[in-house]
């Protein structure tokens, strides 16, 4: 056996170039493996150790205003171990030297420490002090963001009343690991924060004394979570309770959850592709070697060595190869997952975020890489087993070419002599000649559902923030108002229309199935918002009943015409039957819509303006805004133009590094393909090619009729990878796609273009690279060797 292994090691060294090109395929399919899960199992260990340090809560629920006795109450409900009341209250910042209004959500802490669920963890500085009505805590983002460090001081509108507040601490919880103002769809740290303040302190701020607007608890081991659910239901509803949820519905977690669920989708998505062409290039490297090396096999059988042994030794190959797959991969896919973290770390406000990858992940990664080239080195395996010595000694049977369909073509075509050669090659090998388009076309279809991403963050920023807000400014009220407050809206210099839109909680139901959601209403005439199809229609409101978007409509098993059970959550529990008049497929967002009308009847409280949507004249808007920042009643304004440069923003973050890696993933199949087959169509030609040019053909030939086959086949591998990458971008969309948001599949031509490009440049350089050989041919030292 020692001198089958001095052979692989000579073998490898021989045939370097193609065992790289495929190492490093293998190499891609590892990286992406260690990549996603290295990140998914980072993300999903800290957030569960964060979680469990801080204590954060199972079920929560809001309310109106309840008697602290209350927690008592919900502590005696089976199945709770631990409750917690707090106050939460929204707030108006006076930021110096800044116009736009500034939000903040005030949470209550106990100033003793007594806090037992979703503590604090202080970065810097303390928690506020007893008697100090004063001091807050601000969360970390929010500092940063907006320059502040302990011992500054903000104005902040409380409950109608200003004060100010002086910070002693930065800090963060797990309950705002992700923090949205209400009505955004994404985090701006520079216009929405949150703060802590002393329990007995935002008690006097708020008219609260003794009493609470937000409960948290935690479940004992095994108690259903449904049945707390329902009977703290029970006990907050005749304080206004909006319907106690569970952590799963907890904005915060949902997005943490949501990009958790697609790293395991880039899981079993990418690495297989990689591993599929990776297979592919094993069994042709493999069997062209065998080929070549038929005599060595029948003289190695003769002195003894058994079939498995040759089956083993070709094994090995294989696996060598596999080996430093893994090993680069391996390291590769570090470096992108500490890349990665980063990014997130930025993202979610953790305490701490490291990039940790367990032992059982490098050995999963190794399995596939050893998997995929043992699979691929099968058939040579049988191939060199079943070799009969005296067959292997004599020279193989010449190929048979014979005059096929695509030569006739060929000669119909008017294709020249070279073009003759590489018809008959192709026609010759076609199986060969398919998995090298296979190849080829997988890497164009990767790159291509990944570019198209950008498409889909573009098609969804035209349908929501272009189509279907059609507003500057969004003014969010205090608490909902009636419509003297539009009225006044419009007499403000610079506003040139006003148009009211309220969200209410409800829980829809249907059968068994239970899902809460908001619905939404606006006037009849509005102008400035509208409901965008997915196919870009302008859907209007139903005169009566609901039109639901289509994955509510889906989740809970409905279609136009059935009728659903409302049940109001918060203000009156009203609970109606309602038909279902519509259904709208939209990309953000699960939720329904009513007319003014059909919405009042649900509140019965004459109060149908929640916010505003305001159309301004640019010229006007410092104005506006300052006039806004004064106003008591408003909690809020959002600019429509702000949200989307900060969407813009998260997408470059994101979505532009993943791009790099993936256009390097793709270039790596591309080069690994071509430059095999390149490498196998010289050492098959070269007899062939040097006899060209001892005819006369100039190396400009020569070197065509071994290109021209490689540019025949990538350009064929074109159409291919564009149709399996349009169903790989449809597939991937699904499974990126989550409750929070659907993104719409809308690839450009110009995506096509680019993807195409890149894959073909690939394939070129690297055709290019080794048509060189053909260029330095040794013409008398080929013809000299057997053919």
């Amino acid at each position: 056996m020692r001198a089958l292994n001095l052979k692989l090691l000579r073998d490898l060294w021989r045939m370097r170039g193609q065992a790289l090109a495929i190492a490093l395929v293998l190499a891609a399919a590892t990286s992406t493996f260690v990549l996603s899960m290295g990140v998914n199992r980072s993300l999903a260990e800290t957030r569960d150790a964060y979680y469990a340090r801080n204590h954060f809560a199972d079920v929560f629920v809001e309310m109106t205003r309840a008697p602290r006795t209350i927690v008592d109450r919900v502590a005696a409900i089976e199945g709770v171990q631990r409750v917690e009341g707090r106050i939460q209250q929204y707030a108006s910042l006076d930021m110096p030297g800044r116009a736009v209004p500034v939000r903040a959500l005030i949470n209550s802490i106990d100033e003793h420490g007594y806090n037992r669920l979703n503590l604090v963890t202080l970065r810097e500085g303390r928690l506020p002090r007893p008697g100090a009505p004063q001091e807050v805590v601000v969360d970390e983002a929010f500092a940063k963001a907006n320059a502040l460090s302990i011992g500054d001081e903000v104005s902040a509108l409380i409950y109608g009343s200003q004060q100010p507040l002086s910070i002693v601490g930065i800090g963060l919880a797990p309950d705002f690991i992700y923090a949205l103002a209400p009505g955004d769809i994404v985090p701006d740290e520079t216009r929405f924060g949150i703060f802590w303040m002393g329990e007995l302190a935002l008690e006097a701020a708020t008219d609260r004394k003794e009493a609470i607007n937000a409960l948290s608890l935690t479940l004992q081991h095994g108690a259903s979570e449904a049945e707390v659910i329902r009977k703290l239901d029970d006990v907050v509803a005749p304080y206004g309770g909006a319907g106690a949820y569970g952590r799963k519905d907890h904005i915060s977690n949902a997005f943490v959850d949501n990009e958790l669920a697609q790293l395991d989708a880039m899981t079993r998505v990418i690495p297989p592709v990689f591993l599929v062409v990776a297979t592919f290039l094993v069994y042709i490297v493999l069997g062209r070697l065998i080929r070549t090396e038929r005599t060595q096999i029948g003289l190695i059988k003769a002195f003894g060595y058994s079939d498995w042994a040759i089956a083993s030794h070709y094994l090995k190959f294989s696996l060598a190869v596999a080996a430093l797959a893994t090993i680069g991969g391996a390291a590769a896919g570090i470096w992108m997952g500490r890349a990665m973290t980063e990014i997130y770390l930025q993202f979610f406000r953790f305490p701490f975020l490291e990039y940790r990858i367990s032992g059982g992940v490098f050995l999963a990664a190794a399995a596939l890489s050893f998997g995929a080239a043992s699979l691929g080195a099968m058939v040579g395996m049988r191939t060199a087993a079943r070799l009969n010595p005296a067959v292997a000694m004599s020279p193989p049977p010449p190929p048979v070419y014979r005059s096929g369909t695509l030569e006739r073509f060929g000669t119909w075509a008017g294709f020249t002599t070279i073009g003759h050669m590489i018809a008959r090659h192709i026609a010759r090998w076609p199986w060969r000649s398919a998995i090298t388009v296979l190849g080829v076309s997988l890497s164009l279809a990767l790159l291509f559902a990944t570019l198209q991403f950008l498409d889909s963050s573009r098609a969804m920023l035209d349908s929501f923030f272009f189509r279907a807000q059609r507003q500057d400014m969004t003014v969010t009220f205090t608490e909902p108002r009636n419509e003297d407050v539009i009225y006044a809206l419009q007499q403000l210099p610079g506003v040139i229309r006003v148009e009211p839109m309220r969200g209410v909680p409800v829980k829809l139901s249907y059968a068994n199935r239970t899902e809460r959601a908001a619905i939404e209403s606006t006037s009849e005439d509005a102008i400035l918002s509208a409901r965008i199809d997915s196919s870009g229609a302008e859907l209007g409101l139903p005169a009566a009943g609901l039109m639901l978007s289509r994955r509510l409509a889906d989740k809970l098993a409905v279609d136009a015409g059935d009728r659903v059970h409302v049940e109001l959550l918060g203000g009156r529990q009203t609970e109606l039957e309602m038909p279902v008049a519509g259904i709208v497929d939209e990309f953000v967002g699960e939720r329904a819509y009513a007319t003014q009308d059909v919405l009042e009847r649900l509140t019965r409280d004459a109060s149908p303006v929640g916010l505003a949507l305001l159309r301004t004249d640019p010229a006007y808007r410092e104005s506006i805004l300052t006039r806004l920042k004064g106003m008591p009643l408003i909690l809020g304004v959002s600019e429509r133009d702000a949200a989307m440069s900060r969407f813009e923003e998260l997408i470059d973050q994101n979505i532009n590094t993943m791009l790099f890696f993936y256009i390097a993933f793709a270039s790596a199949i591309a080069v690994g393909v071509v430059y095999n087959s390149a490498r196998i169509l010289f050492s098959e030609r070269a007899h062939e090619l040097a006899t060209l040019r001892v005819l006369g053909y100039f190396r400009s030939e020569v070197g065509l009729v071994m290109l021209g086959e490689l540019a025949l086949l990538v350009v064929a591998a074109v159409p291919v990878g564009c149709i399996i990458g349009y169903w790989l971008a449809q597939f991937m969309t699904a499974m990126f796609s989550s409750d929070l948001f659907r993104l719409p599949f809308a690839p450009s031509r110009a995506t096509f273009g680019v993807a195409s490009l890149v894959v073909m440049t690939a394939a070129s350089l690297t055709a290019l690279a080794v048509a060189r050989r053909v260029f330095g041919l040794d013409m008398v030292r080929v013809l000299k060797g057997q053919e």
